[in-house]
């Protein structure tokens, strides 16, 4: 039997993202001035669909502070969930190592969550 999220589930979980921040195997990145990005969703995601899937993705470029120092590697970006925030899930990204003075930019459509219209 098929499941089928509907628009009111996909966009409780739109609203309910409240920020992001920077993995390496499952621990968030910490250093010189690491700090998550407040995500607002109205300005900064956008909800899309096609035949098969909805998407929630990031319709503005996301910036992260300049690094004051190293950071280290990260190889997700977590998604976080509700004004506590809660670590939502993880999303595996190619490995980046940040270094003083770095900025990590997710530039528009980058950041993607697909979520499919039918699931088994």
């Amino acid at each position: 039997m098929a499941l089928y999220p509907q628009s009111d589930f996909i966009n409780n979980i739109f609203i309910s993202i409240s920020a992001i921040g920077l993995f390496n195997n499952g621990t968030e990145l910490s250093g010189s001035n690491y700090s998550r990005i407040s995500i607002t969703p109205a300005d900064h995601l956008q909800v899309t669909n096609d035949e098969n899937n909805y998407y929630i993705s990031n319709k503005v470029q996301l910036s992260f502070v300049q690094a004051s120092g190293d950071w280290g590697t990260f190889n997700q970006i977590g998604i976080f969930a509700g004004t506590t925030p809660v670590l939502w899930f993880l999303i595996d990204v190619a490995s980046r190592t940040i270094r003083a003075n770095d900025q990590v930019f997710i530039d528009v459509g980058n950041l993607q969550i697909t979520i499919p219209k039918s699931i088994s």
